[in-house]
């Protein structure tokens, strides 16, 4: 399960669970990842994130990088959805 989309739902599904120092962080944190693994899946990954970080009027795009992420790696996005629901 890939931590940096998690955190783009959680924050897609509710923008006050997620702080804008956090959004942030996962931004870095999935740059940095995208520069390592030079995978098309891991540039997804940090777009999404970036478009959350700049949080204002961006959740359009942070909502279709998600969308090209899971069509990239065929990951089943329901379990991203119960791993939500399951967190308090």
């Amino acid at each position: 399960m890939n931590k940096h989309i998690l955190l783009v739902m959680k924050w897609l599904k509710n923008p006050e669970s997620v702080s804008q120092e956090e959004l942030e962080a996962n931004c870095k944190s999935a740059y940095a990842g995208a520069v390592d693994a030079g995978a098309a899946e891991a540039a997804a990954s940090y777009l999404a994130a970036a478009y959350a970080a700049a949080w204002i009027g961006a959740d359009a795009d942070a909502q279709h990088w998600v969308d090209v992420y899971f069509e990239r790696t065929g990951e089943n996005k329901a379990d991203y959805i119960k791993e939500l629901n399951n967190v308090k």
